[in-house]
């Protein structure tokens, strides 16, 4: 479950990061190209996203380097199951023993694999297909999750995948507290054959996505590539910057296909 995965852009997403702060109770533990987050509270751990397969090892250096055992995690988070943010996963939830959970859409991805039929990447077939995770539990939009005394809420943002979820929760000093945001993926990015104009019930999703999320309180926000993550605009958030940017690419990607 740690076989490296191989891609186009696989070895520079792979590259070393030094794991850094963003938060009081949050650190980027992730590699260069694909973002992994460490939440901790009261002793236990939360983790979310995995990225590849042989990102795995990088990520549980990455823990222990700041300071934290990795058998302390409790809950591997998904945003959602494509090689690149889930590949990891079956390792990690292995080696620490901690539970996994992703949207219920999701979950079909990651136990049977490579992709949920809906998926607008489904047409790479085997060719993307990751380890595979035996037990993972479904979640909702709102359905909340806790390690330690932080509530970590999920936040339905299908249509990049089936299932896709973002993650929000509070961390807080004696300054006060942030409202901090793990943004999943808006893109429309697919497989060669498939056209978003045929199926507005995808473009029905990523648009209530890109409003779900842009309408979050966002002191501080990561995506799933964190080369993505936009910087605030004035009296603009991270997250609606990054709703904003992803109409724009959807409005581009419809014409291109009316085109």
């Amino acid at each position: 479950d740690q076989q490296p995965f191989e891609c186009t852009y696989c070895a520079a997403w792979n590259e070393a990061a030094t794991p850094y702060q963003l938060a009081e109770n949050t650190w980027y533990v992730g590699t260069s190209g694909l973002s992994s987050v460490l939440i901790s509270d009261s002793g236990e751990l939360a983790l979310i996203d995995g990225a590849l397969p042989q990102s795995a090892a990088q990520i549980l250096s990455n823990i222990e380097s700041l300071g934290f055992d990795p058998q302390d995690l409790r809950w591997i988070l998904n945003s959602h199951a494509h090689f690149d943010h889930a590949g990891g996963i079956a390792a990690l939830a292995r080696i620490t023993g901690a539970t996994v959970v992703a949207g219920e859409k999701g979950v079909i991805a990651l136990v049977e694999g490579p992709y949920h039929p809906d998926d607008p990447q489904a047409g790479y077939g085997e060719s993307a297909r990751f380890p595979s995770v035996s037990d993972v539990n479904p979640v909702k939009d709102g359905d909340t999750i806790m390690v330690g005394d932080t509530e970590i809420t999920a936040i339905a943002s299908p249509g990049h995948a089936p299932g896709g979820m973002s993650w929000t929760w509070q961390s807080c000093n004696n300054a006060g507290c942030k409202d901090v945001v793990y943004l999943d993926s808006l893109s429309t990015v697919s497989a060669k054959d498939f056209r978003f104009s045929d199926h507005p019930d995808t473009v029905k999703d990523l648009e209530t996505s890109m409003n779900r999320i842009g309408d979050l309180p966002c002191d501080v926000a990561i995506s799933a590539h964190p080369d993505r993550t936009p910087q605030a605009q004035a009296d603009v958030t991270v997250c609606e910057e990054y709703a904003d940017r992803a109409r724009k690419r959807l409005a581009q990607q419809l014409a291109s296909e009316t085109e």
